[in-house]
């Protein structure tokens, strides 16, 4: 017993101190990015996208490298390419080819319809995240609120889930997830939206933290799903690719909700202004 502790806690102060040293490289390499845009920018959502393509199709299809992957790939990096290059709907036509091939050459097979799902599931967001910073109106400063709310929605969700504690919300779908940490991750989303959105992008500190809250309550949504998929296809953690953290996928998922809540509800506030034009016109 005396030589299992002595082996244990080492083992975790290691795993500790590299979830930190990553995180102190990789977060200021993010904001870089978004701060400069534009091909940087770009090149690092491709990037994390590929590889979020990669560990899903692994992960439903249980083989690197499967036919669903090359197809998928090919059309999220000829879509990001010319999301990257401003036309928008045509990079979400060639995403939603690329599901739609990669489904019908591979339809008999179970794991490959579920590999499509790639294309809605991690290219769409991917497609809407190159719009959000490099076309929308302050698209500088609603990516740094989006990062930082998701951020902060990560981290208190984690946090008050261990201190707190308490009942699951799903012991079946996600047997780690507490209601306090749901609590927790739509309170700090809240204050990163005051701390960001308020001062940073304009605005009243109550809207603030509600959109803060919001967007927190999409990333904590995000994490439950996606660890209900893993729970689904018997895996714990999708890849050791940043180390320490997993997996692209597993620290990008709330991401993926995040960013498709944000973009959805500019969206259709664009139709909305754009539609009273019209009839104003």
């Amino acid at each position: 017993m005396a030589e299992t502790g002595d082996v244990s806690t080492p083992a975790k102060k290691d795993s500790l101190a590299l979830r930190v040293i990553t995180s102190i490289i990789l977060i200021p390499s993010v904001l870089i990015s978004v701060y400069f845009g534009g091909r940087l920018f770009s090149a690092v959502v491709a990037f994390a996208c590929i590889v979020m393509v990669f560990e899903w199709t692994r992960m439903v299809e249980r083989r690197e490298f499967s036919f669903s992957f090359y197809v998928i790939a090919f059309s999220a990096a000829v879509a990001l390419f010319v999301a990257a290059s401003g036309h928008y709907f045509a990079a979400y036509g060639i995403c939603t080819v690329g599901g739609v091939a990669s489904f019908a050459a591979m339809r008999r097979r179970d794991g490959a319809r579920w590999a499509s799902f790639a294309a809605p599931y991690i290219v769409a967001p991917s497609i809407a995240l190159l719009w959000l910073r490099l076309d929308a109106e302050q698209g500088l400063a609603l990516t740094f609120l989006l990062y930082a709310v998701v951020w902060a929605g990560d981290t208190g969700a984690y946090t008050f889930g261990k201190l707190v504690g308490g009942p699951k919300v799903s012991p079946i779908l996600s047997p780690a997830k507490t209601w306090a940490g749901i609590v927790g991750g739509v309170i700090a989303g809240g204050l990163a939206g005051i701390g960001v959105g308020h001062f940073y992008v304009g605005g009243p500190v109550v809207a603030a933290f509600f959109v803060g809250g919001s967007l927190g309550a999409a990333s904590v949504i995000g994490d439950m799903v996606e660890s209900a998929f893993k729970r689904s296809f018997g895996v714990k953690d999708i890849s050791g690719f940043i180390p320490g953290h997993g997996g692209a996928l597993d620290r990008m998922d709330g991401m993926i909700f995040a960013t498709t809540a944000m973009t959805s509800v500019l969206f259709a506030y664009m139709l909305a202004e754009r539609a009273q034009g019209l009839l104003a016109g």
